[in-house]
């Protein structure tokens, strides 16, 4: 494999955007880059799993991730930017949002395993909070957790 098997999409926050105006981007930005057929599922599903626990894994880092039928083909979106209020008190400005269709293969979902195993580490969630897509993407790539 000479590629991470989920494609990365980075997109940007802006100066007063909310939680709910994260979610909506993210499910806008899916179904424009065909990871949806309708933003207004996807948001539901993004607004259902964050009522289901809180996503935040670091300071100023949330993890939304779902697997879903709404999802028709795996992605990543990044958010990164101004922060946004997340969860009570707690501020994100990177947002990185795995969504996942619901009969994945096995070897992708291994490398999200991979993936997720790599947040444990707080220089990892620097590298994804501060470098370029492409390097991002090799980061990804070389995660063998």
């Amino acid at each position: 494999m000479t590629k991470f098997p989920l494609s990365l999409t980075l997109v940007s926050t802006e100066a007063g955007e909310t939680k709910v105006d994260v979610l909506r981007k993210i499910a806008a930005v899916s179904q424009t880059i065909g990871l949806t057929e309708s933003k207004t599922l996807l948001f539901e599903a993004l607004q259902a799993r964050e009522a289901s626990g809180n996503t935040m894994i670091a300071e100023d880092f949330a993890l939304p991730h779902i697997e879903s039928a709404v999802v028709k083909k795996s992605g990543i979106v990044l958010v990164r930017g101004e922060k946004v209020l997340w969860q009570g008190t707690l501020q994100a400005k990177t947002i990185f949002a795995i969504l996942m269709k619901t009969d994945e293969t096995t070897a992708v979902k291994q490398a999200v395993i991979r993936l997720m195993k790599c947040f444990a580490y707080e220089e990892n969630l620097q590298f994804i909070a501060e470098k370029s897509k492409e390097e991002i993407e090799a980061f990804l790539l070389n995660q063998r957790g």
